[in-house]
């Protein structure tokens, strides 16, 4: 006798839009709102990049049991692997799935096919050269479903990306979505797309193929069989680029130069995971007996961002508690009795010299007081406002080392700074970094020896103060007004350069977020010479 029950219970517990397609959902049910996704990661040599990585997967805004990962490992050079597995014991509970492939010849093809065997919807294949930022990129890169293959631009500190030659609109405009003719990764490809089915990274599924066997080249073939086009995406900023084609202790640099570029831009981090912790370097002096940080007691938030850099990079420093333009009444006796320059008058602005300026001189003459105190032969003064170039540290030690192999005379390098001359400045011998150096502005970055430090205290500059940044190439013989420089004797500071720079500010003059507080600050009141405020 034919029994009605099975066809009862089917009714009772399955979802209505299951049986009867075109449906609504049943309340509280948002499945058909998180199509099955399937991603795939291919890790080599990515153990800078997992922590970040995996920060990512920890955190993004999608469903975890709506998703099938699989874990490609395909080099056991580094501690990739362990990093792999520690992770999937502590969050595999979280996903619809998790597995680790270990042996493959073209991971790229075994997860597009294990992503349409699983009869997931959506498919993601990510490196470890990426790592993604964006907590919505899942949904970001299938909002169009008229595109079958989309992949997101990650761009790196170093001016590469993961999209090659990519277009003035694409790198410099939000929101654009543009056709590709190069593969690259991350790719995202709906999988219910008719003609996506025909998509394949392996030669041996596309007929008459005479083409490399790069997946690359095969994958483009197969796209271009079926009228398929890529699409880059430059929506947000989806991550983190590392190119591949350096070396891998660049590559580690890299990862971490680009985090903290982030930090001085106040923009997105990457999410770290909570399982698996980046590495970082140990502290280190770059060479130097000291590294000073200068920060305004008030200004704590600059300070926790410049802790967070160094820390990020391995800088050892001590924070040196700037002078207060705010409170120049409070400063120590022998401070007080400063007399600044007569006739002095701002060379731009044609004003007088302003009470923040007059914090920043005695903050760094305080510094190279210190120095000749402590008989410290070489230091480096950074300021609380700036970010590092690309490798930047690397080139302090090489300067350091071109120095001791040389046995050049110095005082003076600037690290960072603002040239204000158009004469041309020339490339020291037997040097990778040094050039001499024309009338400049700023003291944001500066490596001091002793011989420097007792040079620029040497010609009393307290009786007859100056901007810093003035005084500096006053002192080496570099600024145009010679009436201010014949008031200080003698002018023999041996000042340099590196090139190209190591340090940049945060922000520049009208950028939104600028805060100047020697520019903010009080025209000062002239007071007679020789006595105390």
């Amino acid at each position: 006798m034919f029994s009605y029950l099975p066809l009862l219970l089917l009714l009772v517990f399955t979802p209505s839009f299951a049986l009867f397609p075109g449906a609504e959902p049943d309340e509280g049910d948002v499945r058909h709102l998180y199509p099955p996704v399937y991603i795939g990661i291919g890790l080599a040599e990515h153990a800078h990049a997992i922590p970040y990585l995996f920060g990512w997967l920890e955190n993004l805004d999608y469903p975890k049991d709506r998703i099938r990962l699989e874990l490609f490992v395909l080099s056991k050079e580094d501690s990739t692997i362990h990093q792999v597995k520690w992770w999937i014991d502590s969050t595999k509970q979280y996903f619809k799935s998790v597995k680790i492939t270990e042996e493959t010849d073209n991971w790229l093809e075994s997860a597009l096919r294990n992503a349409r065997l699983q009869k997931t919807e959506r498919c993601i294949l990510i490196s470890g050269d990426t790592v993604p930022i964006e907590m919505n990129m899942i949904q970001m890169l299938f909002n169009e479903k008229s595109h079958v293959v989309v992949s997101p631009l990650f761009g790196s500190i170093d001016g590469s990306s993961n999209i090659e030659e990519p277009s003035e609109s694409l790198l410099n405009r939000n929101n654009v979505r543009e056709e590709i003719l190069s593969f690259s990764l991350p790719l995202a490809i709906n999988l219910i797309a008719m003609d996506s089915s025909y998509l394949t990274f392996d030669k041996n599924n596309l007929p008459f193929y005479e083409g490399p066997d790069d997946p690359s080249e095969v994958f483009i073939s197969s796209a271009k069989n079926m009228g398929i086009s890529i699409w880059a995406d430059n929506q947000v900023n989806y991550g983190l680029f590392v190119n591949p084609e350096i070396d891998i202790e660049e590559r580690r640099n890299t990862i971490r130069y680009h985090i903290s570029d982030l930090i001085a831009d106040d923009k997105t981090l990457p999410f770290v995971s909570r399982s698996v912790r980046p590495w970082q370097p140990e502290p280190s002096k770059l060479g130097v007996d000291k590294i000073y940080l200068i920060n305004l007691k008030r200004r704590k938030e600059r300070l926790e961002k410049m802790m967070k850099i160094f820390n990020l990079l391995g800088v050892e420093f001590e924070v040196l508690e700037a002078t207060d333009g705010q409170k120049l009444e409070d400063l120590p006796k022998y401070l007080k009795n400063y007399h600044i320059l007569d006739g002095y008058m701002d060379p731009i602005t044609k004003r007088p010299m302003k009470n923040g300026e007059i914090g920043c001189f005695l903050s760094h003459y305080r510094i190279w007081q210190d120095v000749l105190k402590n008989n410290y032969k070489k230091v480096i003064v950074f300021e609380d406002d700036l970010r590092f170039s690309h490798d930047g540290l690397t080139r302090i030690k090489e300067v350091l080392q071109d120095l001791e192999a040389s046995q050049k005379q110095w005082d003076l390098i600037y690290l960072g700074r603002k040239k204000q001359s158009d004469t041309e400045e020339l490339w020291i011998p037997h040097h990778r970094h040094l050039s001499s150096v024309e009338y400049s502005y700023w003291t944001l970055g500066y490596m001091l020896s002793f011989s420097g430090a007792q040079k620029l205290l040497g010609t009393e500059p307290l009786q007859k103060m100056v901007p810093v940044d003035e005084y500096l190439p006053i002192m080496f013989d570099k600024h145009p007004n010679k009436e201010w420089s014949s008031q200080f004797v003698p002018l023999n500071v041996n000042a340099f350069t590196l090139y190209p720079l190591v340090v940049f500010p945060q922000r520049y003059t009208n950028e939104p977020g600028y805060i100047s507080d020697t520019e903010d600050s009080l025209i000062v009141t002239l007071k007679p010479k020789n006595t105390e405020l």
